[in-house]
């Protein structure tokens, strides 16, 4: 669905719909943005000027209709959504990892909740697999065996 309006400077003030996408890396990273128009944003995100000098894969979430201040609420709630979901979110290119919950309200975490995320985790390096366990394990027993050497 393509929307073309003529609001220039002034289309921030006006309530439109906006698609929230997100652009996911391989690396386990997202970005999440929004747009009036999401095809030529997905193009200026894949220019040379976009920043982002890595390939992603752009999905459209939802579509709300809304000013630009009011869909930023949207933004952080997909934002939250996807961080709980194991993804790392990314700020402006080139991939500034932040926390989205740190600037989360309790609106935007009603909203969070009420979003469903269908675009699956990450892949995760089978390095970032491992868990703490291990590493307990190794400790205990170096331990034991401290203990055992030392009487």
């Amino acid at each position: 669905m393509t929307h073309r309006h003529n609001l220039g400077r002034s289309e921030k003030y006006h309530a439109l719909p906006r698609t929230l996408y997100a652009l996911l890396f391989d690396d386990g990273g997202c970005y999440v943005g929004q747009s009036s128009n999401p095809q030529q944003r997905e193009k200026q995100h894949r220019s040379p000027k976009g920043g982002w000098h890595r390939p992603f894969r752009f999905h459209a979430l939802e579509v709300v209709t809304a000013t630009r201040a009011e869909a930023e609420a949207y933004e952080q709630a997909w934002r939250v959504k996807a961080s709980r979901e194991g993804w790392r979110i990314n700020a402006k290119p080139p991939g500034i990892v932040v926390n989205p919950h740190r600037r989360a309200t309790a609106h935007v975490h009603g909203l969070a909740h009420q979003r469903r995320w269908q675009l699956g985790t990450p892949v995760k390096a089978p390095s970032e697999r491992v868990g703490w366990w291990p590493w307990a394990a190794v400790v205990i027993s170096v331990l034991a065996l401290a203990r055992c050497v030392t009487g």
